[in-house]
């Protein structure tokens, strides 16, 4: 069945324009991953309703067909797909058609309805209180949910935001509105398997989301992928992908299985390890946030790091995006720096741990920045500071890159930060220089990036996410600056010593 499927999805794929899909959004699923997650799904009842919310051509529901070949007592399956763009209908039915005869071959049966119509316009009315939609296939509550959603950014005044503003606040995401809409339309312990970013996991526009989500659903599996391209080779995915598995509860699962792959070999040795459900979910304030420990050793690092007493805002730290965006600055973008008057533009290739190094020019960027009275209110007065890398591609050995920009370094008033940097400073006095070695160090450190990656699926370092992390007090860090500035080589044993990271981490964080 899978196989039949795979080849209607190749036909699409060569008679359709690439621009076509990605307007739509389409990102089809590989078959060994549409086989991994019909797997997830616990026991099949004998009469079992399935609900595809954005079927494509149909390999997820063709996938939990081929599960129930398996099994030896017939069933009967009832499935309803939505699919929005007509140009697949015809092929979702040809491949419906042919898991129709083949569960027939072996005594199942197979009924199917597809709805060719927005799945989230059909389904969100009503989400505040009782179901009341118009469709009478919405009298059925699901077994399960099978789907991987469409990713795209809605935006605010859209009609899909406006039935939704109770769920997804900020920047939405249309995959946040299919995951939320699936557990409300969920039988009382029954399941989702879902393929989504991993964005959802963390930071201030999915916050709403994750208490409404998780105040309903209980998590049960995360399978994460090693490389954000290779499980999806043959398209333009960016984001990071996990598989979640929940079921529908009010009471939580004391433990969780987390598995990962390279990429799409999910047929090969896989590790699997079982987490209490404390090391995944921090609520501590609210939040829902969901850390992914790939390792026992991530848990040691979560375990140390969230035993600091501080947090980065307790600390009177603060944390900005540059304020210089390119495209909305040209009329003050200088590419020299002979132009007066003029003060530095600072951008990621200037910055390495520890350092800031002005002027660089590469590939033709500007370097510097007009000083005029219309261009002050981007500036930002000459002090110390710490410049935080906001971007890193996944397969990055560092996800987190800090310098250091000392105030007498460059003679200028002002300097512009340009908005790929996140800029650090405390809210009511200068740091020190020891101080900003110290946080530099901190996330400059294999401790550090290791553990944001267990809190963090984005390549972007969100400032939200860094207000909210564990740190350690002032005069710790004062204490790491004093002894890293003039030391970066052992950037890693005085960081050790400092933060007391026992053998085992040491190792794990060394051998990386």
């Amino acid at each position: 069945m899978l196989d039949f499927a795979l080849e209607l999805q190749h036909r699409y794929e060569n008679s359709t324009a690439i621009d076509h899909r990605r307007q739509k959004a389409q990102v089809f699923t590989p078959i060994e991953i549409a086989r991994f997650m019909a797997n997830l799904f616990s026991k099949i009842p004998s009469e079992y309703h399935l609900l595809d919310p954005g079927a494509g051509i149909g390999i997820l529901t063709a996938a939990f067909c081929e599960r129930l070949i398996k099994l030896s007592s017939p069933r009967r399956l009832i499935t309803h797909l939505f699919e929005y763009d007509s140009r697949l209908i015809s092929l979702l039915k040809k491949n419906l058609d042919n898991c129709k005869q083949v569960l027939k071959g072996v005594g199942h049966s197979f009924e199917y309805v597809i709805h060719e119509e927005d799945f989230v316009l059909a389904a969100s009315s009503g989400l505040d209180g009782q179901y009341t939609f118009e469709d009478a296939m919405f009298d059925i509550q699901f077994n399960g949910v099978v789907m991987n959603p469409p990713y795209f950014k809605v935006r605010k005044d859209s009609t899909h935001a406006r039935l939704m503003d109770k769920i997804v606040h900020g920047q939405p995401n249309i995959y946040a509105f299919f995951m939320a809409l699936a557990a409300r339309l969920l039988k009382e312990n029954g399941e989702i398997v879902a393929i989504t970013p991993r964005s959802f996991c963390n930071g201030l526009y999915f916050r709403s989301f994750r208490k409404w989500y998780f105040n309903r659903v209980v998590l049960d599996h995360i399978h994460i992928f090693e490389s954000r391209t290779d499980a999806f080779k043959h398209s333009s995915v960016l984001q990071e992908s996990i598989i979640t598995k929940v079921h529908k509860s009010s009471c939580k699962s004391p433990r969780i299985a987390v598995t990962k792959s390279f990429g799409g070999d999910l047929d090969k040795a896989r590790e699997r390890t079982v987490v209490a459900l404390k090391d995944i979910v921090d609520n501590s304030r609210g939040d829902y946030i969901i850390r992914i420990p790939e390792t026992s050793n991530d848990r040691e690092i979560i375990n140390l790091v969230e035993s600091f007493s501080t947090r980065f805002t307790d600390l009177g730290l603060c944390i900005s995006t540059g304020p210089v965006v390119l495209f909305r600055t040209k009329e003050f973008l200088l590419y020299d720096n002979s132009d007066k008057p003029s003060v530095p533009l600072l951008q990621p290739h200037n910055i390495k741990p520890f350092e800031t190094t002005w002027p660089i020019s590469k590939n033709g960027k500007p370097i510097a920045f007009k000083l005029c009275n219309d261009s002050i209110r981007l500036l930002l007065s000459v002090k110390n500071f710490v410049l935080l890398k906001r971007f890193s591609a996944k397969e990055e050995r560092r996800r987190l890159t800090a310098g250091c920009f000392v105030q007498y370094q460059l003679p200028f008033s002002h300097i512009g930060i340009e908005n790929h940097l996140n800029y650090i400073y405390h809210i009511e006095r200068d740091l020190s220089e020891d101080e900003i070695f110290g946080i530099a160090a901190l996330f400059n450190s294999s401790l550090f990036d290791r553990y944001f990656r267990t809190i963090s699926g984005n390549t972007q370092v969100n400032a939200t996410e860094i207000r909210t992390m564990y740190f350690p007090d002032l005069m710790t860090l004062r204490k790491i600056g004093s002894h890293v500035k003039y030391k970066k080589h052992e950037i890693e044993t005085i960081i050790f010593n400092h933060l007391g990271v026992g053998a085992s981490v040491r190792e794990c964080l060394v051998g990386n």
